[in-house]
């Protein structure tokens, strides 16, 4: 097979397993919106990346997100789909504007200076877990991350972290799954 041949066979597999999870699997956002005619309109180039963008819910049926960005501008050039896809995902209408609002008042069940302090409240230390869902510029997003990419990214957080364990304030720990790191902490641990 020539490299255009191998490449359509797996677009043309891509599409039908796409047509067969919207069927068995409604919730799969990504099949679920994805649009064979807005597919049809792109270039060769943007059909391919689509498809690297919508990668997990083609492989796991069950997703209920099943699409992930590989660059930042993919929200820019995919945005006819992936604005269907994040209002159903967060249940919005596709013109609705984020409005952030920190402000606690009026919330019930605060203490009555308004401070969330689990001491005061009686409550024990507790241990976070940060999750993002944005990249550094000088890299790519995940689902198109290297693996010296992965490993350059922890190092320069690392740095970071090193600030932020040294402040009294923050203090805290660092816990690395790159084996080799010298903060790899394995399942014993």
């Amino acid at each position: 097979k020539t490299p255009a041949a191998a490449a359509a066979s797996g677009e043309e597999r891509d599409l039908a397993r796409i047509a067969a999870i919207k069927e068995s699997h409604p919730g799969n956002r990504a099949v679920k919106h994805f649009d064979l005619e807005y597919y049809n309109g792109l270039s060769e180039e943007d059909k391919a990346s689509l498809l690297a963008v919508c990668r997990s819910g083609i492989e796991n049926e069950d997703s209920g997100m099943g699409c992930y960005a590989m660059q930042p501008s993919d929200y820019d050039r995919f945005k006819p789909f992936f604005q269907k896809v994040l209002a159903d995902y967060h249940n919005v209408s596709e013109d609705a504007k984020h409005t952030n609002n920190w402000s606690l008042e009026g919330v019930e069940g605060l203490p009555e200076d308004g401070k969330l302090d689990l001491a005061a409240l009686g409550l024990p230390a507790l241990s976070m877990r940060v999750r993002v869902g944005r990249n550094l510029a000088d890299f790519p997003l995940p689902g198109a991350m290297t693996k010296d990419d992965r490993i350059n990214l922890e190092q320069k957080m690392c740095a970071a972290f090193e600030v932020l364990k040294g402040m009294p304030e923050y203090g805290g720990g660092y816990n690395s799954l790159t084996p080799g790191h010298a903060d790899f902490i394995d399942e014993a641990e």
